[in-house]
């Protein structure tokens, strides 16, 4: 212990040394970060309480139906916290430079792995534990609670919640790595993906929300009761179903019932952590030893190396055909990159095959507004794995050239060609997978909302891609060597939330226009089309300062840095 305390208090001392600095620069850069943060959480905490008012007050769905769509979110959530842990761990305790320094002191393995672990936990959990705490406040807000209630949501639910998704993380990645040796590492990760998918599918089909708002509205105006008995059992083992369930009962005032599900949400993360913990100290070391020898199967990749070899001629010239070729293979040896991006995909397969019947489900919803948020919600999904995917692989292409990017920049090829080269490399993957997941959640609808949808999100996808490639440019660090790292740094905290921003502006764009054709008769169908088609030319007036922007600050870096 007095080991594990010596290393945090050194690493808390280096992290006051790095950021506390009296130049105005930086005074003025970490003042707009802080009000970019503020200013997030104060918009997420109204936003959750207005949609909590509109929810019960205006649609009247009533707080059963409100809270298993807390649990919906939830379980999006842990998911979201366990995947990227999962990436995230394997980078920061077998690829760190860091790891790589103490590994060779005196210090303890078990002592290493701890440190580790609770440095990853706190590094890539915190702007979701932002939005979690700040949604919270909005929803303590709107049922008037007292300060009791945050104190123990988040010290007893929030905490336990995400501790647990970040513990079973570390143990799936641990026995991962340890069965390499006797299945391989690639066929682990596949079993992984078809197992992620599946729990996903499992999910979603015994909770479906539209099929549980038709189940309700039977007994309606009664839909302020417990509806507890529609519950499937298995989705009574998940944490997120325990604090959906407790905060149901305490917005109820019946606390005591609540007590039990905090108790379980509590003894769960302490047991996977001290499992996590325990496993660490038996095989982390040996873990770490075979990290080093995942380079793949050579054997398996000649065919590609034939294709894609730098030796053969390609249709586009030699300097982008170095660049292409150049980031396929920097992708393809480095695990954690083609990891993610695989577990990325799966998610959107288990999303594109669960919502392609989406116009059926809407068609069971009982009124109006309710149909159109629901159709929001899948489309903001959609653009939200944009999103993700735009934060993951575009925010770190210029820090990823690394200090060597000053001897390309006085070399004969133009630095912007080899950024633009490898931005388009990106964005047509982002945007071939944006349009896919589209098509197959507007399969069922009109081909005119299909047009305008696949427009738009194109639009979206291009704003977002730019908006990350400038991001990253102005909170470029070319120390590290890490794009997982990068893709969780400050400045990608603050590019998602810009985003999110950006977000909710394209939903109150959106809403009235979405409302109006989904609910329109046959004789005012074309005036709600011609409605529809008008946000795809607001979406560029906005997106156009956003677009030349991201562009300039790009540039700009580069001649700041160099």
């Amino acid at each position: 212990m007095k080991i594990i305390l010596h290393i945090l208090t050194y690493k808390l001392i280096r992290f006051i040394k790095l950021n506390i600095n009296l130049s105005p620069g930086l005074l003025f850069r970490n003042f707009a970060v802080f009000m970019v943060y503020a200013g997030f959480a104060v918009g997420i905490f109204f936003f959750t309480r207005s949609i909590i008012f509109y929810l019960l007050e205006d649609i009247r769905i009533g707080s059963f139906l409100l809270h298993r769509f807390i649990s919906i979110a939830l379980f999006i959530f842990f998911v979201a916290v366990n995947i990227g842990n999962i990436v995230v761990s394997y980078s920061t305790l077998y690829r760190s430079n860091e790891i790589l320094f103490l590994i060779s002191k005196p210090i303890p393995f078990s002592n290493l792995f701890t440190i580790k672990f609770l440095d990853n936990f706190f590094y890539s959990s915190t702007t979701l534990l932002l939005i979690i705490v700040s949604a919270l406040a909005g929803y303590g807000s709107y049922f008037q609670m007292g300060w009791t209630f945050y104190a123990v949501t988040f010290f007893f639910m929030i905490i336990p919640f995400m501790i647990s998704a970040a513990s079973a993380a570390v143990i799936i990645l641990l026995i991962l790595l340890k069965l390499t040796e006797k299945i391989g590492f690639r066929t682990l990760v596949t079993i992984l993906a078809i197992c992620y998918i599946s729990l996903l599918i499992i999910f979603f089909k015994i909770s479906d929300p539209v099929q549980l708002v038709t189940q309700v509205v039977i007994h309606y105006p009664n839909i302020d009761a417990y509806f507890g008995f529609m519950d499937n059992p298995l989705i009574k083992l998940l944490p997120n179903y325990w604090a959906s369930e407790a905060l149901y009962w305490i917005s109820a005032s019946k606390s005591e019932t609540a007590i039990r599900f905090i108790i379980f949400q509590s003894a769960t993360a302490l047991l996977l952590f001290t499992a996590a913990i325990l496993l660490g100290k038996k095989i982390y070391y040996s873990t770490w030893n075979i990290s080093l020898n995942l380079h793949g199967n050579r054997k398996s990749r000649k065919a590609i190396t034939k294709f894609l070899s730098f030796e053969n001629n390609s249709i586009f010239s030699p300097a982008s055909n170095a660049i292409l070729k150049r980031e396929f293979w920097l992708f393809v040896r480095e695990p954690g990159q083609w990891i993610h991006f695989i577990v990325m995909i799966s998610l959107i397969i288990v999303f594109a095959v669960s919502i392609s019947r989406l116009d059926a489900k809407l068609l069971n919803a009982y009124n109006p507004e309710l149909r159109t948020i629901i159709y929001l919600m899948v489309y903001l999904f959609n653009v939200f794995l944009v999103a993700a995917l735009s934060l993951r692989f575009i925010f770190p292409l210029l820090s990823l050239e690394g200090q060597a990017f000053g001897k390309i920049l006085n070399s004969p090829v133009n630095p912007q060609k080899i950024i633009r080269v490898r931005f388009l490399i990106w964005f047509a993957v982002i945007l071939i997978l944006g349009q896919a997941v589209n098509f197959f959640s507007h399969i069922s609808f009109s081909k005119e909302l299909l047009a305008v949808s696949a427009v738009n999100t194109g639009l979206i996808t291009l704003t977002v891609a730019v908006l990350n490639l400038g991001m990253g440019s102005a909170f470029v660090n070319y120390q590290e060597k890490n794009p997982i790292r990068l893709a969780s740094s400050q400045g990608a905290s603050i590019t998602f939330l810009l985003v999110i921003i950006y977000f909710i502006f394209l939903i109150a764009l959106l809403y009235y226009p979405i409302f109006e054709f989904l609910n329109a008769r046959p004789s005012v169908l074309d005036a709600a089309i011609k409605n529809l088609k008008k946000t795809t030319y607001v979406l560029i007036i906005i997106n156009l300062p956003i677009f030349f922007l991201s562009i300039l600050m790009m540039r700009l870096s580069i001649k700041r840095d160099f």
